[in-house]
């Protein structure tokens, strides 16, 4: 009786017990036992339901299997419902009620011109600061790629009302391929992860995939193939539709303080290496 008590905390069987008292049921009749005893006698000795087999497109597969099997569909539903997180960001699978899939390439709008103004200047960034300045618009100290084959920026753009998002963007150079936008060779931008009011959100549709990889050892999401939905959820609660753009490629990190999107081109070490190099 201790153990058991000990396993169920103290006070809880009790709790149990006098719940069980306060419950209304049917009294049942003088022989209900012996009838039930009669009755689980008489029948034949059935194996387990999980046991033996099922017929599954005309081939025997064992029930044990299909059980495995409903299971691991269980949890990967848990795990779709959950989502992938990070500090400042969550990676949802499937599309938000609301949200439309990606266009395909031939139904997407026309692509802005690379040419007009700073590379980056016509996707709603934020605004544009000088790159001496930008600790001081921030608020913060805004890390940058140290990779030499990367070099400084051209453009910079704060958004103070989206998580105090910071925009670094490299415009397009033979080491440096466009994304989705052309024009832009390398977006990176830098989330204040320490909020916990607001999330800024990726939707992942079905022709996007997701996979864990680490950046200076700490835990990122490298997400590839069909263009993905960007959008937030605000600090107040509310649903914040950025229907911009639609983001290609992108690598995504946080070093415990700040989370990282990267958007590139060059592909998933290509990314890891520029992203290892941020101080």
């Amino acid at each position: 009786m201790s153990d058991r008590r000990d396993l169920l905390g103290i006070g809880l069987e009790a709790e149990l017990l006098e719940l069980g008292r306060s419950l209304a049921f049917p009294a049942p009749s003088a022989n209900f036992a012996s009838r039930v005893t009669q009755g689980i006698a008489s029948r034949p000795t059935a194996q387990p339901w999980w046991r033996g087999q099922s017929l599954v497109f005309g081939r025997p597969v064992r029930r044990a299997l299909l059980v495995a099997v409903a299971l691991l569909l269980v949890l990967a539903a848990v795990a779709a419902a959950v989502g992938l997180g990070l500090p400042g960001l969550r990676i949802i699978f499937g599309l938000p009620a609301g949200v439309s899939p990606a266009p395909s390439p031939s139904l997407a709008s026309p692509a802005p011109s690379a040419s007009v103004g700073a590379p980056g200047a016509d996707l709603g960034l934020g605004q544009r600061v000088a790159l001496e300045q930008l600790d001081g618009v921030a608020g913060f100290h805004v890390l940058r790629p140290t990779d030499p084959a990367v070099g400084p920026p051209d453009a910079a753009y704060v958004d103070a009302g989206r998580a105090n998002q910071v925009s670094l963007v490299w415009s397009v150079r033979p080491n440096l391929p466009p994304t989705l936008d052309p024009g832009v060779g390398l977006l990176l931008m830098q989330f204040d992860g320490r909020l916990d009011d607001g999330f800024v959100n990726k939707a992942i549709g079905s022709g996007t995939t997701v996979e864990p990889v680490l950046v200076n050892g700490r835990q990122g999401y490298w997400v590839s193939g069909e263009p993905h939905f960007f959008f937030y959820t605000a600090r107040n609660g509310q649903f914040v539709d950025d229907s911009r753009r639609w983001v290609g490629d992108a690598l995504l990190w946080s070093d415990g303080t700040y989370t990282y999107r990267l958007e590139t081109s060059l592909g998933r070490d290509a990314a890891i290496h520029i992203g290892e190099s941020v101080r």
